[in-house]
């Protein structure tokens, strides 16, 4: 019951300031002002308000009477924050967080710091092999372009002697019919 007292009176001297006695009358009044601000503190921010949700839900945990008093008013700031952030978007973060943390130790290898010191004499290694590389692969592209270029060639001067050769051809069968019909 002491620490109702103490949290009531801690509370009418938080309300019932000098400044607020000359505006309200008395304490009810005040704690409906305050009730009124708070409202539209709460309306003109959204995470103010959600924030107030979650300590709703979880107000008995935080704040409650009763053995576990003394337990609850010992977990400090930090404590209660995450208490209260405890919930499913917060909770998936915070595995995503451990998730981090583990693979931490497999992204940040040292082999991978080495890795910075032994690129000029992989550079140094690599780049002769991928010029010769390189060298060779126009040299092949160059031989097949003149193998393709050969191949068409060819296949055009055919292409030409069949067409002389059917002109050749059809010529003749003309004069054979012509024969043929004089003939008859």
């Amino acid at each position: 019951m002491d620490i109702l007292n103490a949290r009531l009176e801690a509370l009418e001297r938080n309300v019932y300031s000098a400044e607020n006695r000359a505006a309200t009358g008395n304490l009810v009044e005040q704690v409906a002002q305050i009730e009124l601000q708070l409202s539209k503190t709460l309306s003109e921010n959204a995470s103010l308000a959600q924030g107030l949700e979650k300590y709703e839900k979880l107000r008995g945990t935080i704040d409650g009477d009763g053995d576990l008093e003394l337990n609850r008013q010992m977990l400090g700031i930090a404590a209660k924050t995450e208490l209260i952030l405890l919930n499913d978007s917060a909770l998936h973060t915070i595995t995503d967080l451990r998730t981090i943390g583990d693979l931490q130790a497999k992204v940040n290898q040292p082999e991978y710091a080495a890795a910075a010191e032994l690129l000029p004499r992989l550079q140094q290694s690599l780049e002769p092999q991928h010029e010769s590389q390189v060298a060779d692969f126009r040299k092949v592209v160059d031989d097949i372009s003149s193998i393709v270029d050969r191949y068409h060639s060819e296949t055009e001067a055919l292409s030409e002697m069949f067409v002389q050769w059917d002109r050749i051809l059809t010529g003749v069968e003309r004069k054979v019919l012509e024969l043929e019909s004089a003939s008859n």
